[in-house]
């Protein structure tokens, strides 16, 4: 592969460089002209090898809404954990990759009978259900399947999924235990999520505690359980957020889940992702401006709410690019970003109060933990462009990857130049010329 194809599609291996010097490299030589993450598979490293030390009994099934990057999916993949997939298309991406079907869990309880088949026939073996009507679809479609039935939990979090998904643990899960048993479909565990984001850690212990009463409810009737879901929801913007609800969790398993048959499995997404990605934007236009009887300061940027940053989380910060030189107590001025659509609800972090220093059209901004639903959300609106990613991997774990099944020694470069662009996202010129010829082509 030419060198300069492979510098933009492979990842770095680092030498002497941090991810940071990277993205410095790139925009002070002038030739990045938009918008580019950087993905540190080292920090999403970390986090596996963090969430196994804290919860050793636990294994990781990947969420891969959080972030289906090609990069970031083959990782997950050589590291040797298991996938959330919630549709055919990530269930597509993962088999790809040599993946056994038998390592994805389809962890949607509202399928088309569409996407059972295509499970089915893909030789996924475990799904989720929270309805009646769920049951008698799974009955047509997936008889064989092994179900384990989503419960909903109440929890402190940023994303309530229990408002749209789980059944009520008193009123309704006995009854769908017993419809499933009557429809000679086999219920193999129970599944809940706490929500995404969720600050109460306790929420976890009530997800167990009514597992287990379930579990105890198929005993008696004969049937059994073997797996438990414990979901994701798992605080991200710090390695360490898992330290008290892992304890948490341990001490509930020993307690209501000590048998070892008993599979305990989790589907941490933005966990292990959120803080891998920075998001490198550059500066269209300035204005200043009165809005409320004060100036502020109004950044065009080249991304923006119908690209990567739809949503903010409440750590989430942006800052100037560090190039200039620092200056001690620099002035912060009230700004407003918007994107570069001409949509004017295209304002990024409208719930906050964006301070910083003065900037010119010459300046970057830097979004810190985009790892997680960014670039995902993205739309097609006014047919702009996503930003790209370029991934970087320290020798260490590049030694450790480099002869992995997933990976292709194409997908890693050594010694490359740094500073070299990603690939401009303009399309390819239309004139009047080209036109014209394409119809002639067309007549003969």
């Amino acid at each position: 592969m030419d060198s300069q194809l492979m510098s933009k599609t492979s990842v770095i291996v680092l030498d002497n460089h941090t991810p940071g010097d990277i993205a410095k490299a790139m925009i002070e030589d002038g030739r990045q002209k938009e918008p580019f993450y950087i993905f540190d598979m080292d920090e999403v490293y970390r986090r596996v090898e963090y969430f196994r030390k804290m919860m050793p009994r636990v294994e990781m099934f990947y969420a891969m809404k959080a972030n289906d990057s090609d990069k970031m999916i083959k990782l997950a993949a050589a590291l040797g954990l298991g996938f959330d997939c919630a549709s055919p298309g990530e269930i597509c991406k993962i088999l790809e990759l040599g993946v056994s079907p038998e390592s994805i869990i389809f962890a949607a309880p509202a399928k088309t009978p569409d996407w059972m088949m295509y499970a089915r026939q893909s030789g996924v073996r475990h799904t989720t259900f929270d309805s009646s009507y769920e049951l008698k679809k799974v009955k047509q479609y997936w008889p064989d399947v092994g179900l384990l039935i989503r419960i909903k939990v109440e929890s402190d979090s940023i994303y309530k999924l229990g408002d749209k998904f789980g059944c009520d643990f008193e009123t309704e899960a006995t009854d769908l235990l017993e419809e499933a048993a009557s429809l000679g479909l086999k219920v193999v565990g129970v599944a809940f999520h706490v929500g995404s984001s969720c600050s109460s850690a306790h929420s976890h212990v009530e997800g167990l505690q009514n597992a287990r009463a379930l579990f105890d409810y198929e005993l008696r009737a004969g049937r059994g359980m073997s797996i438990v879901d414990i979901g994701g929801g798992f605080l991200s913007d710090r390695i360490d957020r898992i330290d008290q609800v892992s304890k948490l969790i341990n001490t509930t398993l020993e307690e209501l889940f000590p048998e070892r048959s008993i599979q305990i499995i989790a589907e941490p997404g933005r966990y292990l992702c959120d803080t891998s990605c920075n998001l490198y934007c550059n500066i269209n236009n300035i204005r200043r401006a009165t809005r409320g009887g004060e100036k502020v300061n109004m950044i065009y940027m080249n991304d923006g709410l119908y690209g990567s940053l739809r949503y903010n989380d409440p750590w989430q910060k942006v800052k100037r690019f560090g190039r200039h030189e620092s200056i001690i107590n620099e002035k912060l001025e009230k700004t407003i970003l918007w994107g570069p659509s001409c949509d004017s609800t295209d304002r990024v972090m409208e719930n906050k109060d964006v301070m910083l220093p003065a900037c010119t059209p010459l300046d970057w901004l830097i979004f810190n933990s985009q790892g997680a639903y960014t670039f995902g959300f993205a739309t097609q609106f006014s047919c702009l462009p996503k930003p790209q990613m370029r991934s970087v991997v320290s020798q260490q774990l590049w030694a450790k990857l480099k002869d992995s099944k997933v990976f292709r020694p194409e997908d890693f470069e050594q010694n490359p130049d740094i500073s070299a662009p990603l690939p401009s996202s303009l399309p390819t010129l239309v004139t009047m010329s080209t036109f014209v010829k394409s119809n002639t082509l067309k007549t003969n």
